[in-house]
């Protein structure tokens, strides 16, 4: 707002100073006047510039926010809520935030996804030769974390709501425009996820599955704010959801004069960033796989009555838990750590130093579900038994990052750091090696032509451990009420969930959609109850059921993002016999996706499920995947398991 050689009575309403004696004229026709003012001694100080200068001049903040740069009084420079609405929208939901005025929206938030293309795209002020940002807009409003269709799909199959394992629901109606049916695990369009009405004698699990979806899981994805609750999890919508940084506790730090440090949420400074520190992801990615716990050290406890007698806890209370309910060791009176930081956090590396653009904004594609929408793979660093890496990943993004020197090392630099680490090529290791050295014998070619790593992710031996849970059960009570995530109101239905076990050393191989061995984890391996709006059980503790009524035991293929360089999985005793005795066969029985009897769950019925079971002993599937392109995802074939059982070890 304009602040110009003003009576003290508007400098005040201004935010200026109520000294008159102190009062400094102000004539730079911006909102700076109250944001970043003139001090007595002539000096700028305040509000930070949140994107850089484009063609050699700042942006206005009305570029961005909208709003009178012009007016005298706060209360007409800002954009004000429609009548008898709340300003505070930052826990509104997707529905709820449709219905905000969009110009107040865009005033608070000029990345959402509604106002972005206004703000930041080709309908900016300053489009016209500007270089701004439409096409990048349009490509993240058909990514995975925009979409959410990757975790509805696979949940929705699994419990018969829909046919397939691919995306058919997202958080709104999206449509690829260019879809091209020959990139595999791609789609065409996507409806939006509606609240399902339950009708009273409903007795399948599929609408109850739908609602628990909307009312539990529908908040993690870039069309809202999310929660904004719980230190741990503030953070903006849209494209500022990464590019402005927030602190745990949600609290500004800004120079802003003006600003309301006390109270979250609130992003750190007023600075838009392609640093993007791992932090920021922490912010979405602690549910699910739990990647970022994992990447940084620490796990979820199974909860009271479930923890080791004698670990440490993170200590700090996150995403709405207490201070001791993430565990950083399981055991602190020995030598070492069981769920160690992934050694690229351990190095000082981020996310944003393996993950590429494509694998966080999308490549304009609907896929069918998030393992195929990520790019970014090991040997796109580290190259292969056979080459060295070639800097550039599966679909052709260079890796600018990384660079070759004189002496033919291969160096990354950090994208927040500028740190420089050195990047171990396989190829060239094993060139280096004795043939009759463990890291021949784990990785080498053979003379046969055999090398492991032909079907063996990387991270099948070089995750330390994984985050995994088993007896978990949902119960949705049509007798209570609960706030839905889809358009904001109290409706029917109240879900809760929780579990028996949370374990780190389980692990169990699958095949993933390349065909290749890695580890795997349980996902929604659920029992469903449901209580109907008479109060009456119409579910009692049951396992889904997939659209031919197979049992939707879910499990998938999973990169833990736990990488060490020695991991406790890497002895050949975890995939093969121990010579000349069946001493290890138990571990191998459950590694291979037979099953054990170490999680046993009893369903309504008093039918026994072993939770960590993939595979009847005839080699049949007991789980329903639901990942099927380029290959099928699916539990190791008869013959994996056969050649491996055939190979002893000493």
């Amino acid at each position: 707002m304009r602040c110009a050689a003003l009576p003290l009575l508007l400098l005040a309403a201004c935010g200026g100073p109520a000294d008159v004696e102190k009062v400094v004229i102000v004539d730079d026709g911006s909102c700076l006047a109250c944001h970043r003012p003139v001090s007595a001694d002539g000096q700028r100080a305040g509000i930070e510039e949140a994107h850089p200068e484009v063609e050699g001049g700042a942006l206005g903040c009305t570029d961005c926010h909208g709003g009178d740069d012009r007016a005298f009084a706060q209360s007409t420079a800002h954009v004000q809520p429609l009548p008898g609405a709340s300003p505070f929208i930052r826990s509104l939901t997707n529905g709820e935030l449709d219905e905000v005025k969009p110009e107040y929206l865009q005033f608070v938030n000029p990345g959402d996804l509604r106002a972005a293309p206004k703000a930041c795209g080709a309908g900016s002020p300053r489009a016209e030769g500007s270089g701004c940002h439409q096409t990048t807009i349009d490509t993240v409003m058909r990514n995975q974390m925009a979409t959410f269709s990757g975790e509805l799909g696979v949940a929705r199959y699994r419990a018969g709501a829909q046919a397939t394992g691919s995306g058919v629901k997202a958080v709104r109606d999206v449509r690829d425009e260019d879809y091209d049916r020959s990139v595999p695990a791609t789609i065409g369009s996507l409806q939006a996820m509606e609240e399902p009405r339950i009708t009273a004698d409903e007795d399948e699990i599929g609408p109850y599955q739908d609602l628990y979806l909307t009312k539990a899981c529908m908040r993690c994805h870039l069309w809202s704010f999310g929660d904004n609750k719980f230190p741990g999890d503030f953070r903006s919508s849209g494209c500022t959801a990464c590019h402005m940084v927030y602190d745990d506790d949600g609290l500004s730090r800004s120079a802003d004069p003006t600003r309301r440090g006390d109270s979250p949420p609130h992003p750190v400074k007023h600075e838009l960033t392609k640093a993007i520190p791992t932090q920021q992801c922490m912010h979405c990615h602690y549910r699910g796989g739990r990647i970022g716990p994992s990447f940084m050290g620490f796990r979820e406890s199974g909860g009271a009555g479930f923890n080791p007698p004698n670990f440490e806890s993170l200590g700090q209370a996150l995403h709405g838990h207490d201070a001791d309910f993430y565990i950083v060791d399981e055991e602190v009176d020995n030598d070492f750590d069981e769920t160690p930081p992934d050694v690229h956090f351990e190095a000082g590396m981020h996310c944003i130093d393996c993950h590429t653009a494509g694998d966080v904004h999308g490549d304009g594609r609907l896929y069918a579900d998030s393992e195929n929408a990520v790019e970014v793979e090991c040997e796109d660093c580290h190259g292969t038994a056979d080459r060295e890496t070639t800097m550039i990943t599966r679909r052709g993004t260079k890796l600018e990052h990384l660079d070759k020197d004189e002496n033919g090392e291969i160096w990354l630099t950090g994208k927040l750091s500028g740190k420089r680490h050195k990047v171990t090529q396989i190829s060239r290791s094993l060139a280096n090696a004795d043939h009759g050295s463990r890291i021949f014998q784990e990785m080498g070619r053979s003379d046969s032509g055999f090398s492991h790593l032909d079907r063996m992710e990387c991270y099948a031996c070089h995750s330390a451990w994984v985050p995994t849970c088993f007896g978990c059960h949902v119960e949705v009570d049509m007798t209570k009420t609960q706030r839905s995530l889809v358009g904001g109101r109290t409706t029917p239905g109240q879900v809760v969930g929780g579990r028996r076990w949370a374990e780190t050393d389980v692990l169990i191989f699958m095949l993933n959609t390349e065909g290749r061995i890695a580890p795997s984890m349980p996902a929604e391996r659920m029992f469903f109850t449901a209580i109907n709006g008479a109060g009456e059980t119409a579910i009692d503790r049951q396992v889904r059921r997939g659209p031919n009524g197979s049992p939707g035991n879910g499990h998938r293929a999973f990169p833990p993002h736990t990488v060490r360089r020695e991991t406790p999985w890497m002895a050949c005793r975890m995939c093969h016999p121990i010579r000349g005795t069946a001493e290890n066969m138990d571990e191998l029985a459950q590694r291979v996706g037979l099953g054990s009897d170490m999680f046993l769950q009893e369903d309504g019925d008093g039918q026994i499920w072993a939770l960590d079971q993939l595979l009847t002993e005839d080699f049949e599937p007991t789980v329903l995947v639901g990942h099927d392109e380029p290959v099928e995802s699916r539990p190791l074939t008869s013959e994996i398991i056969q050649n491996m059982l055939s190979v002893e070890v000493d």
